[in-house]
C-alpha cells in the first residue's frame, strides 16, 4: 500500500511513465485513497480468516493440544532444575528424566493425600448433615413469628411443589371422575456381579484424567530433551525475520516463566499459612483446602474466592456454634490482606503486559474453547498473543486490545479530551503530569505538543472550532495551574525584566503566550500573556508596551514570515529600544532557520524550542542563546499558513 504522498503502482502491462487512468468508480477520490480501498481489504480478510481457522481447529483438534499447551507451560517451570542439573554434566536426557520423575512422584503423593482427605471427609458427611440440620432450626427459632427466614423457606417450598406438579389438579375421566392413582411398581436393575463390569465402572471415569496426564508427561519429557529443535522450528514456521522472531519468542518465554514461578511462590505463601491455620482452627481437610487454594489462585479474579468458599462452607457445617466460622473468615481475610498488600508487589517486579479487561476477557475465551483447563491456561497464552502483537505487524491490533502499554501519548490524550470538549479530564491529565514534574517541564513536553497536534490536523480535516475548542480548554487548564497553590519555599520572587508573551495570530499561538507567561511567572520572571488580536494590524497601534523591556511573538503556523515581519516593524517603531524575540515553534526546514526568520523580521533573537524561548526571555545564563534552530520532530506540516485575523 502506497504510503502518503506517494503515487500508487502502475498496472501491469503500461509502462512506468504511463498515466494511470483512475477508475470511474473512486474517480473523486484522491489517488491515496483509491489504493488505500482497493488494497487494504485483502490483509484484513486473511488475517480475520485465518484466526477462524486457528480458532476452529483449536476447538476441534483440543484432545491434541490441551495436552500439549500444559507441558509446554509447565516445561517452563521445569527448565530451570533441568539447567541446573546440565550445569553438573549431568547428560540432559538424564536430567530430563531425574526432573519430570520426581514431579511425577510429588505430583501421585499429593494426589494420594487429597484422596485420603476426601474420603475422610466423605465418610463424615452424614455428622455433618445433623450438625447443620440443627444449626438451621436455631436459626429458625432465633427468628419467631413468622421473620424473614421463614418466609422465605415457604416461598422456596411452594415453588419447589409448583415446579415438581404436586398441585396439579386431577384430570377429569369421561364420566367427570377422576380415576384412582395407582401407585407404579417399584423397578430396580441389579448390575452384573461381575469383575469386568466392576473393573469398568471404576475404571472407566478416570481413563480420561490419566490419558491426559500421560499425554502432557509424554510432551514434557520431549519438549526438556529437544528445546533448540521446537525453538528452531517455530522460529522458521514464524517467518525469515530472526532478529524480530527471537525477540518475540525471548520475550514471551521471560513474560511466561516470571508469571508462572512468581505466581506459583505468590500462591505457596498464601496456601501454605492456611493450611497450617486451619489444621489448628480444627477445620477438616486443612492440606486438601490449602492445595485447591494454591491451584485456584492461579484462576485470575474468581479464583481466590472459590478456594475461601470451601472451607468456610465446612467450618459452618462442622461446628455446631459459630467460633470455627469466625476464625476461618478472620484468618482467610488476614492472609488475603497480607499477600495482596505485602508478598504480590514485593515479588511482582513487572506485571504480566495485560490490562484486568484482557485478563477477564481472555478467561471467558480459553473457558469455552477448552474449558477448566482452559481458564488456568488463559493468561500465560494471552501473554504470548500480546507480545506476538508487539513483534507481528499483522497482529498488531492484539497489543492495542489486550496490552496495558499506553496506547496514547500524554499529548495525544491532553488533546483527544480537549477536543472532545471535556476540560475537567484535560485539567486532571494536566495536574497528574505537574506533579511528576515542574509547570515548564508539562509545558515544553506536552502542552506545546498538544498544540501543535491542534495546529497540523488542519492538513487531516479539522476545523476552526476544533483549534478553537483547544485553545479555550488549554487556557482553562493553564489557570487552573495558574490557581493551584505552591509550597511557600516553592514560590520565587517576581524579579527580571518584564516580559510580554503574545501569540502572533491563531487562538492556539494565544494559548502558547499562556503558557510561556505562567512558566515565566513560576521562575521569578515578571511576565503577562495576550492574545493574536493584540497585534493584528487594527490593535497593534493601541497596544499598551509601558514598562515593557521584552516582548515574545510565538507563531505555531509554518511560514509565519509575513505575519512575524508586519508585527515586528510595527512595534520597533513604536518602541525602538524594545527587545523583540520570535518564537517559531512549527518552522518548515524549508523556510529556513528560526535565525534567518528573526533577521529577515528585524527581531532581536530566535527561539525554536519552549527551553530556548524560556532561557532567552528570562535571561538564564546557564542557556545560551542564539542555538540552531530545530523544529519539535514530527510535528512539521506541509501546508501553507491562514491569513491573519483582522
Amino acid at each position: 500500500m502506497p504510503t502518503p504522498g506517494s503515487s500508487p503502482d502502475p498496472p501491469s502491462g503500461l509502462p512506468p511513465s504511463a498515466p494511470v487512468p483512475a477508475p470511474t468508480a473512486i474517480h473523486a477520490l484522491p489517488a491515496t485513497g483509491a489504493a488505500d480501498i482497493i488494497r487494504q481489504p485483502a490483509p484484513v480478510i486473511t488475517t480475520a480468516a485465518l484466526a477462524v481457522l486457528t480458532v476452529a481447529a483449536l476447538y476441534f483438534g483440543r484432545d491434541i493440544f490441551l495436552p500439549f499447551a500444559l507441558a509446554v507451560l509447565l516445561s517452563f517451570l521445569l527448565a530451570p532444575p533441568v539447567e541446573w542439573l546440565r550445569r553438573l554434566r549431568i547428560p540432559r536426557s538424564a536430567a530430563v528424566l531425574i526432573v519430570v520423575g520426581c514431579a511425577v512422584m510429588l505430583v501421585s503423593a499429593i494426589s494420594v493425600l487429597v484422596v485420603s482427605q476426601t474420603i475422610d471427609i466423605a465418610e463424615n458427611l452424614p455428622i455433618y448433615q445433623k450438625t447443620m440440620q440443627a444449626k438451621i432450626r436455631n436459626l429458625r427459632a432465633a427468628m419467631p413469628g413468622g421473620g424473614a427466614f421463614n418466609r422465605t423457606t415457604e416461598v422456596i417450598e411452594a415453588l419447589s411443589e409448583e415446579l415438581s406438579g404436586k398441585n396439579d389438579p386431577p384430570a377429569a375421566g369421561k364420566a367427570g371422575r377422576s380415576k384412582p392413582k395407582q401407585e407404579p411398581l417399584p423397578v430396580r436393575v441389579e448390575p452384573p456381579d461381575s469383575p469386568i463390569y466392576m473393573a469398568q465402572t471404576i475404571a472407566g471415569p478416570l481413563l480420561g484424567p490419566l490419558g491426559t496426564a500421560g499425554l502432557v508427561v509424554i510432551f514434557i519429557f520431549f519438549v526438556l530433551l529437544q528445546p533448540s529443535d521446537l525453538r528452531d522450528r517455530f522460529i522458521r514456521l514464524a517467518g525469515s525475520d530472526l532478529h524480530r522472531t527471537t525477540e518475540a519468542l525471548g520475550e514471551a518465554a521471560h513474560r511466561v516463566s516470571r508469571y508462572l514461578l512468581m505466581q506459583l511462590v505468590v500462591n505457596a505463601t498464601y496456601g501454605i499459612p492456611l493450611g497450617i491455620g486451619l489444621y489448628l482452627i480444627g477445620v477438616p481437610g486443612a492440606f486438601l483446602w490449602a492445595l485447591l487454594a494454591i491451584l485456584l489462585r492461579f484462576v485470575p479474579y474468581l479464583g481466590p474466592f472459590i478456594a475461601a468458599l470451601f472451607p468456610l462452607t465446612l467450618a459452618f457445617v462442622v461446628d455446631s456454634g459459630w467460633g470455627m466460622l469466625l476464625w476461618t473468615l478472620a484468618l482467610i481475610l488476614c492472609i488475603e490482606l497480607i499477600s495482596n498488600n505485602v508478598v504480590e508487589p514485593w515479588l511482582y517486579g513487572s506485571s504480566t503486559g495485560l490490562t484486568p479487561v484482557a485478563v477477564i476477557l481472555s478467561a471467558i475465551f480459553w473457558t469455552l474453547l477448552w474449558g477448566p483447563v482452559g481458564l488456568i491456561l488463559a493468561t500465560p497464552f494471552t501473554v504470548c498473543l500480546v507480545v506476538m502483537g508487539r513483534y507481528v505487524p499483522q497482529l498488531a491490533f492484539l497489543d492495542v486490545l489486550l496490552g496495558s502499554e499506553p496506547v496514547l501519548t500524554a499529548e495525544e490524550r491532553l488533546y483527544q479530551r480537549l477536543l472532545a470538549g471535556n476540560v475537567e479530564e484535560a485539567i486532571e491529565i494536566a495536574e497528574s503530569l505537574v506533579a511528576e514534574e515542574s509547570e515548564e517541564g508539562f509545558y515544553e513536553r506536552v502542552g506545546l505538543p498538544t498544540l501543535l497536534l491542534a495546529e497540523n490536523a488542519r492538513l487531516h480535516g479539522a476545523t476552526a472550532d476544533d483549534r478553537k475548542r483547544v485553545a479555550q480548554g488549554l487556557h482553562a487548564v493553564v489557570r487552573d495551574l495558574e490557581e493551584t497553590p505552591r509550597a511557600e519555599g516553592d514560590v520565587p520572587a517576581q524579579a527580571g525584566p518584564s516580559c510580554l508573551c503574545i501569540g502572533g495570530r491563531s487562538d492556539l499561538d494565544g494559548a502558547a503566550a499562556a503558557m510561556l507567561a505562567h512558566a515565566l511567572q513560576a521562575g521569578g520572571t515578571v511576565a503577562r500573556a495576550l492574545p493574536a488580536a493584540a497585534v493584528s494590524p487594527e490593535a497593534i497601534g493601541n497596544l499598551d508596551l509601558e514598562g515593557m523591556e521584552t516582548v515574545c511573538l510565538i507563531y505555531l503556523c509554518d511560514t509565519p514570515k509575513a505575519y512575524a515581519r508586519f508585527a515586528c516593524r510595527r512595534l520597533k517603531r513604536r518602541r525602538p529600544g524594545l527587545k523583540i524575540v520570535l518564537a517559531a515553534w512549527n518552522l518548515d526546514p524549508r523556510a529556513g532557520t528560526v535565525e534567518q526568520l528573526a533577521i529577515d523580521a528585524q527581531a532581536d533573537a530566535g527561539a525554536s524550542t519552549f527551553k530556548q524561548a524560556l532561557h532567552a526571555l528570562a535571561n538564564r545564563p546557564d542557556q545560551p542563546q542564539g542555538a540552531p534552530a530545530q523544529a519539535p520532530p514530527d510535528v512539521h506540516a506541509t501546508g501553507g499558513g491562514e491569513p491573519a485575523s483582522a
